[in-house]
C-alpha cells in the first residue's frame, strides 16, 4: 500500500512537473529563475549578518558603550 502511494506521488508530480512546463515561456522560467538566485542571495547575506564575528562585535560595542544601564543612571 505504501508503495503504491510512493509511486502515485511520484507520478502526479511528474505530471504536474511536465504540465506546467510546456506552459511556461522561456522569460518566465528566466525570470522565475532570477528571483529564486535573488532569494538565495538575500537569505546568504542575512546569514551573514547574524554570523557569530557580526554577534560578537555588537556585543563589544554595547559593552563599551556602557549597557542598557548606563543610560538608566543618566536620567
Amino acid at each position: 500500500m505504501q508503495l503504491l502511494g510512493l509511486i502515485l506521488l511520484v507520478a502526479s508530480s511528474w505530471y504536474l512537473w511536465k504540465l506546467t512546463s510546456n506552459f511556461l515561456d522561456e522569460p518566465t522560467k528566466k525570470e522565475i529563475s532570477n528571483s529564486l538566485n535573488n532569494l538565495k542571495n538575500k537569505l546568504q547575506e542575512s546569514k551573514q549578518s547574524f554570523s557569530k564575528a557580526k554577534i560578537s562585535e555588537a556585543w563589544e560595542k554595547y559593552k563599551a558603550e556602557g549597557g542598557a544601564l548606563s543610560n538608566k543612571n543618566k536620567k
